[in-house]
């Protein structure tokens, strides 16, 4: 993988559970790190539901091999939010592949 490719600013954050003020669990994203990707687009569709229609895009980063990334990350990339479905690390673990879908914030 030529780094200079790595192009693309993504910031990766954390799923975190912390308790409001009546004491109630609320998943709330922590910022765990910021990084340089390499971004493509593996396609996309449409969902058609009752509510309407639902665009939805595959895309995959690469990013340099970091443990700390795993499924409870998400992914803010160009005022987008996406959700990850996998992650492949190769046998050196120089890099990260990470397969993920745009998804709107409820």
């Amino acid at each position: 993988m030529i780094t200079s490719g790595f192009n693309k600013y993504i910031v990766f954050e954390r799923e975190t559970t912390s308790t409001n003020e009546i004491g109630t669990p609320v998943e709330t994203y922590s910022f765990l790190k910021h990084s340089w990707a390499n971004f493509r687009l593996l396609g996309g569709n449409t969902q058609y539901t009752e509510v309407g229609a639902l665009p939805n895009s595959e895309v995959e980063f690469t990013v340099r091999y970091d443990p700390s990334i795993d499924y409870s990350c998400r992914i803010w990339h160009d005022n987008q939010y996406y959700k990850i479905l996998h992650i492949f690390t190769d046998g050196r673990k120089d890099y990260t592949r990470i397969r993920a879908i745009v998804f709107e914030e409820e």
